[in-house]
């Protein structure tokens, strides 16, 4: 099972959707691929995941991979990358990355849902729980 995220400019939603789906599911994914429309995102991001596993002392390997945003392009690179059961992450994600997921089948689609954006800016654990939301569709 690989695990897949999209980050555009802010790493910030992939970050605490990740982290949510860590700890709320107590599954730590040890491949994980990073599509990103900036590449220094990606690199951040990437840089971020590494310091939450290094804490919880887990090994993990992480690709990144620099995606124009077409819809074609994005669908190609989901198309030769993606597997049966894999999970894909749109939280960060932008919405021409999520038609690109149109094709798709047999894979897990999260995105950490806030109910009220003023704590938006917060890390996962700094909101209150109960105005969050995994939300899990199997495809």
């Amino acid at each position: 099972m690989k695990y897949v995220t999209f980050v555009s400019k802010d790493i910030w939603p992939a970050i605490n959707s990740f982290w949510a789906y860590i700890k709320l599911k107590r599954n730590y994914p040890k491949n994980i691929v990073i599509l990103c429309s900036y590449l220094k995102a990606g690199e951040l991001l990437d840089k971020k995941i590494r310091i939450i596993y290094e804490i919880l002392n887990k090994e993990v390997s992480i690709k990144t991979l620099k995606i124009d945003e077409n819809v074609e392009g994005v669908k190609n690179v989901i198309r030769d990358m993606v597997e049966n059961g894999d999970v894909i992450d749109i939280t960060g994600a932008r919405k021409s990355m999520i038609l690109a997921l149109m094709h798709l089948s047999n894979v897990k689609i999260v995105y950490l849902h806030l109910r009220d954006m003023r704590f938006s800016e917060r890390a996962f654990l700094m909101r209150p729980l109960a105005l969050q939301d995994l939300m899990e569709v199997q495809i």
